[in-house]
């Protein structure tokens, strides 16, 4: 049995966990110093590995609140989320028939995501994804692009593992980190590349200034964690959506033969 791990948030959903999280956050992140706060103490926590809690908003929010003599209380993070009720548009169109056709050609799911399996388990399972595993900082002791955080799912599976996720800084690194066949899920591709066959993305010529770009900005908005690698990310494929993976990833595709190595 072959596994495909997915990113969540950017991959398979339109960022469900920020979604709901937002109205919460909004009286606080116009705040200038609030907002400067939130993110350095984000960004201390990524630096120094503290991997289970680089994530945990509910609790960077407390130290935040300490550390400035805040009065707003910030709400319970797990009873927003058990009360809350997702649009159906947050699940990409393609998500559901991608999946169901991954499955038939044997693969089996796992969800990998940066975010905290408690609250992640949650948003899943009311997106109605269904999936075998789910890889996370709270379960790996790990955050991607760090290659241990597929350990979970290594240490068990003999077989390749294909990764997909959208994000260059961490999906295609740590999975170029890990070994693993990269996919990079690019939803915002420009028409341009959507033209280009999916076999001959990867050997574009103007590839590497798009990941060197991409990867910047990236790195600027998101933080970089302790584990970086030196090489610039390298997916082995890139698709628009999950149609396009299901077909590279068939085996009588020329195109699968990495996902088969």
């Amino acid at each position: 049995m072959r596994w495909l791990t997915f990113d969540l948030d950017g991959t398979l959903a339109d960022w469900p966990f920020r979604r709901l999280m937002r109205p919460y956050m909004q009286a606080l992140l116009v705040q200038p110093a609030v907002r400067q706060a939130l993110r350095e103490e984000h960004l201390r926590r990524l630096a120094q590995g503290d991997h289970t809690r680089v994530y945990d908003w509910g609790d960077i929010y407390q130290v935040v609140r300490e550390k400035l003599g805040l009065a707003q209380a910030f709400p319970s993070i797990t009873q927003v989320l058990a009360e809350a009720v997702l649009e159906p548009e947050v699940l990409y169109p393609d998500v559901p028939a991608g999946l169901a056709a991954l499955r038939q050609q044997g693969y089996r799911i796992a969800i990998a995501t940066n975010g905290l399996a408690r609250y992640q388990r949650v948003l899943v399972d009311k997106l109605n994804i269904a999936y075998e595993q789910m890889l996370a900082p709270d379960i790996s002791h790990a955050i991607k692009p760090d290659p241990a955080f597929w350990n979970p799912l290594r240490s068990q599976v003999p077989e390749a593992i294909v990764h997909v996720g959208d994000l260059l800084s961490q999906d295609i690194w740590g999975a170029n980190a890990a070994g693993l066949t990269a996919v990079w899920i690019w939803r915002e591709m420009p028409p341009d590349w959507r033209t280009t066959p999916v076999a001959e993305r990867t050997q574009r010529p103007d590839l590497r200034l798009v990941i060197a770009d991409r990867l910047q900005r990236e790195l600027e908005e998101y933080g970089q964690a302790p584990f970086r690698p030196q090489t610039l990310p390298q997916p082995d494929h890139i698709v628009a959506d999950l149609e396009e993976l299901a077909a590279i990833l068939e085996p009588t595709s020329p195109s699968s033969d990495l996902a088969q190595a």
